[in-house]
């Protein structure tokens, strides 16, 4: 996506709804994330079984206990506008995940710690005559940053223990644009929504990731050469029908995408695999005023490992429950 094309949705978008007054720092009710985003401002707590995050990880069995997965988000509000049918929205999102082994029973190490922040664009426009598309909304976040740290724990034992240790620093700039059918967030009664996104870095030439030697100990690193992902996801909502109500709203969020397994080695080359992100579970609706609700899911994810350097892990597998703040 070059920067003129940006800076033409931009104004085309604007140009809109220019005619009404600002709301400044109000958050508003679309363009929220499913709750199937891989990385999101949701706040969610999960505990579950997974399979594998690699072979420098130096307490063994990782798959007969279980693990937590603590995500924090946030999203700071800014402006906002609005005009007959269409609304925009400027706000600066982030967040973090941090996976822990939390019932090691020595130490209960961090194994992994993933921060992003950016700047993202809210736009909807509202159809009130369609049957089946509701609405349509563009989320585009023009800059976000994202970097990632091992454990403390897991890098002292590697540079110490491990002879091949290598620590990745997983750090880039990036853009990412995504198309959403029938927001869910604005809608009653059964609804299916759908979000189609595609992303890609700002600095190709420099890959998702760079090294020190030393850190690495002089091993000959290469750069990651592809750069688009994609993403899609689809969002099923009920409030009528068996084991839901206006209250408690019955979720089945899946999200799909194509990313890249990296590959630290020279002779094994970096490749795309499909990774699949479900939830199924229910959100309790506080009130319309509550900052944030409640849901409860059982989650399922398989495709590549998501944590920091260890993204150069294909099959990794995480089955658990997920309290979240939506």
């Amino acid at each position: 996506m070059s920067k003129l094309f940006k800076i033409f949705l931009i104004l085309l978008i604007s140009n809109q709804i220019n005619a009404q007054k600002p709301v400044w720092f109000q958050t508003v009710k679309f363009g929220n994330p499913f709750i199937s985003d891989i990385r999101s401002p949701i706040i969610k707590s999960e505990t579950g079984y997974l399979n594998n995050i690699g072979k420098y990880y130096y307490i063994k069995n990782v798959s007969t206990r279980p693990f937590i997965e603590a995500h924090f988000g946030y999203e700071i509000p800014v402006i906002s506008l609005s005009k007959n049918n269409y609304e925009i929205f400027f706000g600066l999102p982030g967040g973090s995940v941090t996976l822990v082994d939390m019932f090691e029973k020595t130490t209960a190490p961090v194994i992994n710690t993933d921060y992003w922040f950016g700047t993202e664009i809210k736009f909807i426009k509202r159809f009130q005559d369609k049957k089946y598309i509701k609405n349509i909304g563009l989320n585009i976040l023009p800059l976000f940053h994202e970097s990632t740290h091992l454990g403390d724990e897991f890098i002292l034992n590697g540079f110490t223990k491990i002879p091949d240790f290598k620590r990745i620093n997983i750090s880039y700039e990036a853009w990412k644009f995504s198309v959403i059918l029938n927001d869910p967030d604005t809608l009653n009664g059964n609804i299916l929504s759908l979000k189609a996104s595609i992303q890609n870095l700002w600095t190709l030439k420099d890959g998702w990731y760079f090294t020190d030697s030393l850190e690495v100990k002089g091993a000959n690193i290469p750069l990651s050469k592809k750069t688009f992902e994609w993403y899609f996801s689809a969002n099923y909502q009920r409030i009528k029908g068996l084991l839901c109500s206006e209250k408690w709203v019955n979720i089945f969020s899946v999200q799909v995408n194509n990313r890249i397994q990296f590959s630290y080695e020279p002779n094994i080359p970096e490749k795309r695999i499909w990774s699949y992100n479900l939830y199924f579970g229910w959100k309790y609706k506080i009130s319309d005023k509550a900052f944030r609700n409640v849901g409860f899911f059982l989650r399922y994810y398989r495709g590549l490992n998501p944590h920091g350097q260890f993204r150069n892990i294909g099959d990794y597998r995480f089955t658990g429950l997920s309290i979240a703040l939506m």
